[in-house]
């Protein structure tokens, strides 16, 4: 009997307890939708503000966009014909220079070429070249001889000559001849020109 009672009990309670189960996901329902009708109504709302806001500046009559007058055109067209006086200067100098008389041929004759002095293996006057630490550069022309020693990140130092820093010269000792260097490498390169007077 006490069984039997067990199992009324039971199921008397388990309809409830289905119905409260119910209830309470009715209830999760019913905050859920209400959750969502509130973001609708905020997102709808921040919608119609910025509908609101596009449509004022629609309205809104444009500024004035014109630039002031700060003299900047007045200084184009300045430099505008400047620029056209000297491109006419230049063909004036062109048509001078077409129509001069040729210069004669003992005006162009060049130097004669010493016998005694280097002309091939040598380094031609005048011209950029690579030097490395501890060699010798014989220069045509010239007695002169350009001999390396160490080559840093900005300087190469020559016998007789010192150190060079970059963009830097010197005169090559007994000679007419000074030697500019370009630019120096901590690898070793250095970039040089000898010119002899």
């Amino acid at each position: 009997m006490r069984r039997y009672r067990r199992l009324i009990v039971i199921d008397r309670v388990i309809p409830f307890l289905a119905a409260l189960v119910g209830l309470v996901a009715l209830a999760g329902a019913v905050v859920v939708q209400v959750n969502a009708d509130t973001k609708a109504r905020a997102n709808a709302a921040a919608v119609a503000e910025l509908r609101a806001a596009v449509e004022a500046l629609a309205a809104a009559p444009l500024a004035d966009t014109t630039p002031p007058d700060d003299g900047t055109a007045e200084a184009l067209l300045a430099l505008q014909d400047r620029l056209m006086a000297i491109e006419s200067a230049w063909a004036d100098q062109a048509a001078a220079f077409a129509s001069a008389p040729a210069v004669t041929s003992d005006a162009t004759a060049t130097a004669e070429i010493d016998p005694s002095l280097p002309t091939t293996d040598c380094i031609p006057l005048g011209t950029r070249f690579m030097v490395i630490p501890n060699e010798t550069f014989p220069l045509c022309q010239s007695r002169a001889v350009l001999r390396t020693g160490v080559i840093t990140d900005d300087t190469v130092s020559f016998q007789g000559v010192g150190t060079i820093v970059e963009t830097g010269f010197g005169a090559i000792p007994e000679t007419t001849c000074t030697v500019m260097v370009f630019s120096a490498d901590a690898a070793g390169f250095g970039e040089v020109r000898v010119t002899c007077t």
